[in-house]
């Protein structure tokens, strides 16, 4: 568990996507992230994507390096997730950068897109 001043960042059961918003937050105020700006949050999320990218390249075995070491399934899964999050964190920074809330960001457009149709 990740402390500031002793006390423990934690999330409440059954959190929702604000108390996630303020876990990053909080998250990054211990760091001292709270003064990088929008752009640089999109750069470094966008170096997160390719390591996702990576991840799942890697997961599924796909254009292995020859002296890249091959990971078990479970590390290999267990590298994805880790880079969801990194990249998950990044997107909660950058809402909480425009004071938008993802949890009603998240059902609009998704109200938006249950409408949609995309060609095949």
């Amino acid at each position: 568990m990740t402390k500031t001043n002793d006390v423990p960042i934690a999330l409440p059961e059954r959190a929702t996507m604000k108390d996630f918003q303020r876990y990053v937050h909080d998250l990054e105020a211990m760091h001292g992230w709270l003064e990088v700006d929008l752009v640089h949050n999109c750069f470094l999320m966008g170096e997160e994507v390719g390591e996702l990218f990576k991840a799942v390249r890697r997961f599924n075995k796909y254009y292995e390096q020859a002296e890249a070491d091959a990971l078990a399934d479970d590390e290999a899964k267990a590298n994805v997730a880790e880079e969801l999050v990194d990249v998950f964190n990044y997107v909660a920074a950058i809402a909480n950068r425009l004071d938008i809330d993802l949890e009603a960001a998240f059902v609009k457009k998704n109200e938006k897109n249950q409408r949609r149709t995309w060609a095949d």
